[in-house]
């Protein structure tokens, strides 16, 4: 077996060793691939709480921004609606109306951390599944030279 432990299966006459680890290692990648998946979605989607009136005044008018993005503290990221969605808020200035306001943001250092911890896991799971299959080709070729010495020693 491939571990040590674990169902077989067959397909093609190959027996197919389904292993305990391997089993969990791919419950992990599902989590991590759903989680790093749902942090994409949840940044790409730039959702805001709208004011009273149904609209912030910088979704309908110019604004200029007075505060670059910056991070929420606990009370704003309870109580902010534009805090909700990302975390990060920036200071506006809409320009018609002359209303400050604060409109969700995404932090470039943020994305950035994210897409590195992206990179990682990509990295990590390459090397796993890599190892993986050369340890079920060293399986393989070890089963067809036992078959192939079988053979040759059953015609002597």
């Amino acid at each position: 077996m491939l571990f040590g432990c674990g169902a077989n299966t067959k397909e093609m006459g190959v027996p197919i060793v389904v292993s305990p680890k391997l089993s969990v290692c791919m419950v992990l990648l599902a989590v991590v691939s759903n989680r790093v998946l749902n942090a994409a979605e949840r940044e790409q989607h730039n959702f805001t709480e709208l004011a009273p009136d149904g609209t912030s005044c910088w979704q309908k008018e110019e604004f200029e921004v007075l505060g670059e993005c910056s991070p929420c503290d606990s009370i704003q990221s309870k109580w902010w609606p534009a805090c909700r969605p990302t975390g990060y808020i920036e200071k506006v200035n809409c320009l018609k109306s002359n209303k400050n306001d604060f409109k969700s943001c995404h932090s470039a250092v943020r994305e950035e951390s994210l897409f590195w911890r992206f990179e990682a896991v990509m990295v990590g799971l390459t090397v796993f599944f890599m190892l993986v299959v050369v340890k079920r080709q060293r399986l393989l070729d070890r089963k067809a030279s036992e078959r192939v010495w079988k053979q040759i020693q059953s015609s002597e």
